[in-house]
């Protein structure tokens, strides 16, 4: 209030002549200056180091005459330095224009906050001239409170987080005033005898109180509420990173009393360790994740609580007492979707954190095994249920398919990540989940064959497979490798092959895990993008899912002791004679002079050749049980303003190396929101983007026109897409003409 209280004052003199004098011959009122700059009010000022009376009148001189000439038409203040009475060329200024007096500012202050509140100041002078300097920014509410001393005049509360990010240009600007008695409030809250030291030790010294009484858990509530603040700034953040890095964490601190909302995550590990070494203990783990769930499950500092934390809650919180009621392999499946697949996404994310830390993961490894034990003899019970429904999907999918039908066909997507990826769309799109049971042997050639061909028939080439399918169905299928998706595909039925997760699970073993999110993201994006782009339906399907072995030693894995000619591979082995071993399960599937597969009651491999990192070919559910996942646009309940390319028939024969592509929005708005869109037009050439428009927005009957040029090629294709949801609104192809440009002749 005080900067409006100066510039209405200001206003009201400047009316009558276009000139005032601001006494303020004390020197204490100079946080006018900056308000009177802010509110473009032009100032000149006194100087109030010349103190010779000939050099004072010379200045006023001078001062009258930039006045009458540069300022002679603008509204303009005098700033003086001096009393009233010693004023010679500008006296005359202070009685036949405006004056405002602030010799004596309390005075002045103590008026206005009279009028405004009614409240008589009982602050003395000095706490009062600073409550102005502080009171620049804030409301009448704030000044009733520090009148009645029912706020402090400088709230820590609000001042410390901009000085502990930046202490030096936080202090180095305020007045010596305000400097002196925020330092002492410092002083107060570290509970130390004032001592002047630079600000950038005194913020140290601030900080450090707040880690040290996060790590004790002895925090007093305004370091606590600094620490929220700070945590959740976006602005701050990076200075509070900075000091945690800086901080040196005694090496006594207990991760069972720290705060729960504290920044370490070495004080984690030390938790998770302490679980893992006493994993065995059921009791120990269950109160210590019990006094854990107030720091995981927290709203105020998730930024500091790693996500590792809601994994480890998944692994030990589930719950397998539910297997001893599936009386029936759909049971068993509705259990495994909706429960158990959720563990095998946490043991993966946790191998991914700490596989190269066998402290850590090898009980964990452990737990879950257990775990899965008990998942398995179920699973095995259901064997004789078991009947596979992957043969022949595709020509089954496509020989009903209306237009519009894309497919994305993954090697390797197991169930979590396609729940992970359906969970991500499901806030736009329609989601339907259902499971397929895959074919044994659960390996890339013969389940592919399964999806692509049918009939039990094994086809070792996958553009063999392509034709197949092409051939059964008689659909003008266009086939691609999902990366290469963009927005110029038009094909009504579409089939998109993703091979990077079991590509790099058998190049990178279990390094691939770290790439996880990264191929889950792209299957989010291009879900998305198929949607956005017209396609009606999209499927995502995969040949097997896979088994994360984790860390294993040569003991752990099985012999294949099978009796005459044999071909053993990690998960399965295929024979020609039929064996006799109760811990294997028979499955009859000729191949070349094999006959029988054979796969163990078990979750690990065989031993083989080759490194057991990734897993797969063997009868368990993560590898059986498989998404079947059908995707769908949600239609908008908003009405959207239509745009559309309106020149098509002439963008196919243009006779020029430039364009213009013309953009048609002829319908009046339906609703308040539907008369302005936000586009942008992408070039294509063949399969790939090369020029594209800013995003521009278009109004309801307007017609907008955009150039481009053929950089090089003959036929490109144009793209309109809504900006916001990426949205396709339309494509029309453009062809140069054989006839040469001649120029306007």
């Amino acid at each position: 209030m005080t900067e409006q209280w100066l510039i209405q004052d200001i206003k009201k003199l400047l009316q009558h002549r276009n000139r005032v004098v601001l006494l303020d011959p004390t020197g204490q009122c100079s946080f006018a200056l900056p308000i009177l700059q802010q509110n473009h009010i032009n100032t000149i000022q006194t100087d109030n180091n010349i103190t010779e009376q000939w050099q004072q009148e010379k200045e006023e001189l001078m001062l009258r005459h930039e006045a009458e000439t540069t300022f002679k038409e603008k509204p303009l203040v005098f700033y003086v330095t001096r009393p009233q009475d010693k004023l010679s060329f500008l006296f005359d200024y202070c009685f036949t224009h405006g004056c405002l007096d602030l010799s004596h500012p309390q005075d002045w202050l103590k008026k206005k906050i009279f009028t405004h509140t009614g409240l008589q100041v009982q602050l003395d002078n000095p706490m009062l001239l600073t409550a102005a300097k502080l009171g620049i920014g804030k409301d009448i509410a704030w000044w009733k409170k520090i009148v009645q001393d029912l706020e402090e005049v400088i709230n820590l509360d609000d001042e410390l987080l901009p000085f502990v990010h930046n202490p030096d240009a936080y202090l180095n600007t305020r007045d010596a005033d305000i400097k002196r008695l925020f330092e002492e409030k410092l002083h107060e809250l570290l509970s130390q005898q004032y001592i002047s030291k630079p600000p950038k030790t005194l913020a140290d010294e601030v900080v450090k109180r707040m880690l040290d009484g996060l790590v004790n858990n002895e925090i007093s509530e305004t370091l606590l509420a600094l620490y929220y603040k700070w945590a959740d700034s976006a602005t701050y953040r990076p200075s509070l990173e900075t000091y945690i890095r800086n901080y040196k964490l005694n090496g006594t601190a207990n991760p069972w009393n720290v705060h729960p909302d504290h920044c370490f995550e070495k004080l984690d590990l030390l938790a998770l360790k302490q679980i893992a070494e006493n994993i065995r203990d059921k009791s120990f783990v269950s109160d210590k994740l019990q006094k854990l769930e107030k720091r995981i499950f927290s709203s105020r500092s998730q930024l500091f609580v790693p996500a590792w934390w809601h994994d480890v809650v998944v692994l030990f919180h589930a719950d397998t007492n539910p297997l001893s009621v599936c009386n029936s392999l759909n049971a068993f499946i509705e259990y495994y979707t909706g429960t158990f697949s959720k563990v095998d996404r946490a043991i993966r994310n946790l191998y991914e954190v700490f596989l190269n830390d066998g402290f850590i993961i090898r009980p964990l490894q452990e737990y879950y095994e257990g775990l899965n034990h008990l998942l398995l003899q179920t699973w095995f019970g259901f064997y004789s249920e078991y009947k596979s429904d992957q043969q022949s999907y595709l020509p089954k999918l496509f020989s009903t398919a209306k237009p519009k039908t894309a497919v994305i066909v993954g090697d390797g997507v197991r169930y979590e990540i396609a729940d992970f990826v359906a969970n991500e769309l499901q806030k736009h799109s329609k989601v339907e989940k259902q499971i397929m049971m895959a074919d044994m042997p659960s390996e890339t050639e013969h389940n592919m064959s399964a999806l692509y061909v049918g009939n039990k028939k094994v086809v070792s080439l996958h553009k063999d497979r392509e034709a197949s399918l092409t051939r059964t169905t008689g659909k003008a299928i266009v086939y691609m490798p999902l990366e290469q998706l963009n927005y110029g595909i038009e094909a009504d039925y579409l089939v998109l092959t993703y091979k990077d997760i079991d590509s790099a699970g058998e190049k990178l073993q279990q390094a691939a895990i770290k790439l996880f999110s990264e191929f889950e993201a792209v299957l989010v994006d291009k879900i998305a993008m198929l949607l956005n782009i017209g396609y009606q339906e999209v499927y995502l399907v995969t040949d097997h899912g896979f088994v994360l072995t984790g860390l294993l030693d040569e003991a752990d894995k099985i012999e294949p002791n099978a009796t005459g000619k044999k071909e053993v591979h990690e998960r399965f082995i295929r024979t020609v004679d039929k064996q006799a071993n109760s811990e294997w399960l028979a499955f009859e599937e000729a191949y070349a002079e094999y006959k029988y597969v054979y796969a163990a009651k078990n979750h690990r491999p065989f031993k083989s050749k080759g490194v057991y990192g990734f897993s797969h070919g063997g009868f368990t559910p993560q590898e059986i049980i498989i998404p079947k996942f059908k995707f769908s646009k949600i239609k908008s309940q908003t009405s959207q303003l239509d745009v559309f390319i309106s020149n098509k028939q002439e963008l196919t024969d243009t006779p020029s190396e430039l364009f213009v592509i013309r953009l048609d929005a002829p319908k009046a708005p339906k609703d308040l929101f539907s008369g302005i869109r936000k586009v942008q037009i992408k070039l294509y050439a063949g399969n790939k983007e090369y020029q594209g428009s800013d995003i521009f927005s278009i109004e309801s009957n307007s017609i907008v026109d955009k150039e481009f040029s053929f950089s090089g090629n003959t036929q490109v294709q144009a793209v309109l897409l809504d900006a916001i949801t990426q949205e396709q609104l339309d494509t029309a192809i453009i062809k140069k003409s054989n006839l040469r440009d001649l120029g306007g002749l």
